[in-house]
């Protein structure tokens, strides 16, 4: 896909026949989904209609008809969206954003320390999308990153090392997850003329810190829809069915800012929507609040109704959970101890994020805080290539090799002969899991040594930062140091993920 010939051709965000001017008193919406041949953004009777294209209220789902006609019922403050389907690719306006939607808010936005939505007015005669048709790809690749919280004084650490580095990944979209901003809603205009240099749509998902405060909870996301739309929604590439989930809830009736939450309608809208997805396709949902944390249970860290969405979810074996929110890598696979159903666990993935400890840290050479996060792992973002409905996830810190999967981090000085044997190692496998295997060797003439995969472990890396508290985590191998002469020995730590990529890590010890 080319993006700037979809920017050159892109199409209005709702397409309006010339009745629309009449109105409608009638509690239904009605439209077309058309194939934009001529590449000028509207759909109008020479050009052909595209059937079996969802289309939803937010909360049914239908399916166009032979003609691409659809019909829905509509009440006020309503979004009406497509998903868009494989083969197909949406318009994009001027910042790579995909334009999927019409937002039905006759009185618009009440008023509201930041951008909101204007009164939309009457309903049009006709709502219509238009889709730009394109190869069906079944091998795609997307970048995908969460948590940047901008604010002014770390844009420019956002903007030089994170997405500038991104430009060069050659990716087919972008998926952030949420939390672009820092409570300061003033600046999504600056992030999206930055995302706009990625030659890719941008998906932007809701999080905690992209919401308007003190305000009741039915207009907390008005800045947000303003830029972005519904702020849940689906999406077909490949192979792959992509569910945008918004778990953001800003009343907790147990005195807290937020929860994780799914609302009724949008558990519904899940439910309507999956009926019109192959049951051999892979799920990837994307949510800014993670459904289960593990190290706590807090209502701000999970989804407290995370088991009304597994229901929905019992019949799919391919189901892949991709969130933020907790600036740590952990994964989980949610079985039936975790309420589960199906046999096939849920992979449950909470990724490195943009902002690392909060753009907190040394700054490196660039004049960019190093920002490490608290489990670790250095600030990055994640690569997942789909194959089909299969995937493989890299973890790419930001400003470091892509190879650069581990750090070694004890022991982290010279020992005494008498020291090797009361001294660990200890390395942290920043994507690790429970498939993955870890080894290690002293020099190249000795066999390699499986290390121990530890729970709820710290990293002394971060113990020892000054500028971090530690956070447990999953992902740190552990072994002790066999008997060493006195000398200079290489230390080297071998390991194979679950996708089976292998990374190694070199380490020079001296004994004295």
């Amino acid at each position: 896909m080319v993006i700037s010939m979809l920017k050159k051709w892109m199409a209005l965000l709702i397409l309006i026949s010339p009745l629309s001017l009449m109105g409608q008193t009638s509690p239904y919406v009605e439209g077309m989904v058309c194939e934009d041949v001529q590449f000028n953004g509207v759909c109008d009777p020479d050009k052909p209609g595209i059937s079996d294209i969802m289309v939803s209220n937010q909360r049914e789902v239908v399916r166009t008809d032979s003609n691409g006609r659809y019909r829905l019922p509509i009440e006020e403050d309503m979004i009406i969206f497509i998903t868009k389907p494989s083969g197909y690719d949406l318009p994009l306006n001027e910042e790579n954003l995909p334009q999927f939607y019409y937002i039905h808010q006759p009185k618009g936005s009440p008023e509201l320390e930041y951008q909101g939505i204007e009164p939309t007015g009457s309903l049009p005669e006709s709502v219509d999308f238009a889709l730009i048709s394109s190869e069906f790809k079944s091998s795609f690749t997307a970048t995908i990153l969460t948590d940047p919280t901008l604010q002014e004084r770390v844009f420019p650490f956002y903007r030089d090392g994170i997405i500038s580095e991104i430009g060069n990944s050659n990716a087919d979209l972008t998926i952030v997850i949420g939390d672009m901003m820092a409570n300061d809603l003033s600046h999504f205009p600056r992030y999206n003329k930055i995302m706009a240099t990625l030659d890719t749509p941008v998906y932007n998902i809701v999080g905690n810190h992209d919401v308007n405060f003190n305000i009741e909870n039915r207009y907390a996301k008005e800045t947000f829809k303003s830029y972005y739309g519904p702020s849940y929604f689906s999406f077909d590439y490949g192979d792959v069915h992509f569910i945008s989930l918004d778990n953001i809830d800003m009343v907790d009736e147990d005195g807290g800012a937020y929860r994780g939450y799914l609302n009724k309608s949008q558990l519904e809208w899940v439910k309507n929507d999956l009926q019109y997805v192959s049951e051999d396709k892979l799920l990837v949902l994307l949510a800014h609040i993670p459904l289960y944390s593990g190290d706590t249970d807090t209502r701000s860290n999970n989804t407290v109704n995370r088991r009304d969405l597994y229901e929905l979810l019992d019949d799919r074996d391919r189901v892949l959970f991709l969130c933020g929110h907790r600036h740590v890598i952990y994964q989980h696979f949610l079985d039936e101890e975790h309420g589960r159903k199906n046999p096939n666990p849920i992979h449950h993935h909470s990724l490195g994020v943009a902002a690392g400890s909060w753009w907190r840290g040394p700054e490196n050479k660039n004049g960019i805080p190093i920002a490490t996060m608290s489990d670790g792992v250095p600030n990055g973002y994640h690569i997942f290539t789909f194959e089909g409905n299969t995937y493989k996830d890299l973890f790419k810190p930001a400003g470091l090799s892509k190879d650069y999967q581990m750090r070694i981090e004890m022991p982290d000085r010279s020992l005494t002969v008498a020291e090797v044997a009361e001294t660990d190692l200890i390395v942290n496998v920043f994507n690790g899991t429970k498939y993955s295997f870890v080894g290690f060797r002293i020099n190249d003439n000795s066999e390699w040594i499986q290390m121990e995969q530890q729970q709820e472990y710290q990293s002394p890396f971060v113990e020892r930062s000054g500028w971090m508290k530690p956070n447990t985590n999953h992902h740190i191998w552990k072994a002790s140091l066999p008997l060493m002469d006195k000398g200079v020995h290489r230390i080297t730590v071998w390991t194979r993920d679950m996708y089976g990529q292998e990374f190694k890590q070199n380490k020079i010890l001296e004994i004295e």
